[in-house]
Order: structure tokens, then C-alpha cells, then sequence
């Protein structure tokens, strides 16, 4: 759990709106007492209070391409990151983190490549080249994720709701399954999966590939490079946790 809040397109680059954005920043330390970052654009800020889970070394954020003229900043976890990197021959990773592929994905694919993440996810993407932005959040909200409008016209995004309703004349949860474009000022469902329907379930139900699906799903998502734990309080059983244990 990481805490972020940007402010893009304000009036005001001013170094009393820098130290603003810090303080607001600041009501999300406890999401991430590991780091502090502040990256500023012209008329745009991305702040990151960063819980260190995969390289906690160098994985600090905001997370750039290789010019820096694409910055990001994340909150939650990418579980297929090797899988795109290897799609990503001819860039250059700064770090091990697995966020660092969405500013390189940004750049080959544009803003579809939100749809070739797995994970659960909150971030902002600044392209300096000509100050636009992209927001999203995961297929089902898995992280929390707030957007507020100033009266200057400016977009907030933050975490939690303490980043922005001091600041914001007006401000709503940020639907999951959706971004949002400074190209385009509105939401898009970028979460379409071909199996999404309103039509009645028709595959029979097994509760052996059920239980596979969980199994292969969980053993996934156990990716860090700090110490972790397993909590049983009545979802994983003993057996389930020793199959987990013995596989990873």
C-alpha cells in the first residue's frame, strides 16, 4: 500500500504550491513510511509516499522512461511485470520495480496498454512532451483512488480523500475499470474483458478447477523481495497454505 496524489494543470507553479503538494502529501505518510518523492512539471506535481515491496533498493518513485519525459506514479503491484518486460526488448529499466514498465508501455502502446496489465493498480502518467496525463485504476478497485477538480480548472488525484477535499471545489471516488485523459476530459472504460456479460453463467461448476484457478491465482500475487507472512483467519486452509508453501 502506497499513498500518491498529483496535481496537474493548476495555475500556479509557484514554490508555495510545491511545499502545498509536500504538505498534502504528507497526510499519506502512513501509506508509505519507506519514501517520499515529489516530482514537478510546469503546472503539474506527482507526489509518492512509497511502501517498498518489490526492489526496495532503487524501485523509488516518481518512475521515469529512459529520457524522463514520461513520469509515473503508482500505487499497488503489476504481477505479469517480467512477462511485459520481456515485450519491452529495446527499452532500459532503471530499476527492478514492477511498476517501471508503465511508463515503457506508455510509450510503445499508448494509453491501451492499461489492458495488458495484471494487477491491482492506482496511478498517474505525465508525458511532458506535450502535458498530458492519464489516470487509471484496476479492473475492480482493489486500490483506493479519489479525483477532485480545483476551481482553477486543475485535476487532484489522491489516494485518500484527506489529499484533496481541502483543495478541490468538487471531488468523487475514481470508478475502477476506468481512466480518465486530460485529452479527452472524461472517463473511459478501459476493463472489457470478452468474457464480461450480463448473460447466465452456461460452464458447469467443478469446484477441482475452482480450486486450481485460486491456488495458481494466489501463488502469483506472492511477489515481494521483503519478508511476508500468511494470515489463516478462515480463507486459506492448511492444506491450501502448505500447496502455496511447497510451490513457491
Amino acid at each position: 500500500m502506497c499513498g500518491i496524489l498529483a496535481v496537474l494543470g493548476c495555475s500556479d507553479d509557484s514554490q508555495a504550491k510545491r511545499v502545498r503538494v509536500l504538505e498534502l502529501s504528507r497526510r499519506l505518510k502512513h501509506r508509505g513510511p519507506d519514501w517520499s518523492g515529489l516530482y514537478q512539471h510546469r503546472d503539474s506535481y506527482l507526489a509518492h509516499q512509497r511502501l517498498a515491496i518489490v526492489d526496495p533498493a532503487s524501485g523509488d518513485q516518481p518512475l521515469f522512461n529512459e529520457d524522463k519525459s514520461v513520469a509515473v506514479t503508482v500505487n499497488g503491484e503489476i504481477y505479469n511485470h517480467e512477462e511485459l518486460r520481456k515485450k519491452l526488448v529495446n527499452h532500459k529499466f532503471r530499476t527492478g520495480s514492477d511498476c517501471d514498465v508503465i511508463a515503457h508501455l506508455y510509450e510503445e502502446y499508448g494509453e491501451d496498454f492499461v489492458d495488458m496489465l495484471d494487477g491491482i493498480f492506482s496511478f498517474v502518467l505525465l508525458d511532458t512532451r506535450d502535458n498530458s496525463f492519464i489516470v487509471a485504476r484496476d479492473a475492480i478497485g482493489v486500490t483506493s483512488l479519489y479525483i477532485g477538480w480545483g476551481l482553477d480548472g486543475s485535476v487532484w488525484i489522491s489516494s485518500e480523500m484527506k489529499g484533496l477535499n481541502d483543495d478541490c471545489e468538487h471531488f468523487e471516488t475514481f470508478r475502477p475499470g476506468h481512466l480518465y485523459t486530460s485529452k479527452s476530459r472524461g472517463f473511459r472504460r478501459w476493463y472489457n474483458p470478452p468474457w464480461f456479460s450480463e448473460s447466465i453463467p452456461s460452464v458447469p461448476y467443478d469446484p477441482l478447477v475452482l480450486r486450481r484457478a485460486f491456488e495458481n491465482a494466489v501463488i502469483k500475487r506472492l511477489m515481494t523481495d521483503v519478508p511476508f507472512g500468511v494470515l489463516l483467519s478462515g480463507g486459506l486452509d492448511s492444506s491450501l497454505v502448505a500447496s502455496i508453501t511447497a510451490r513457491y
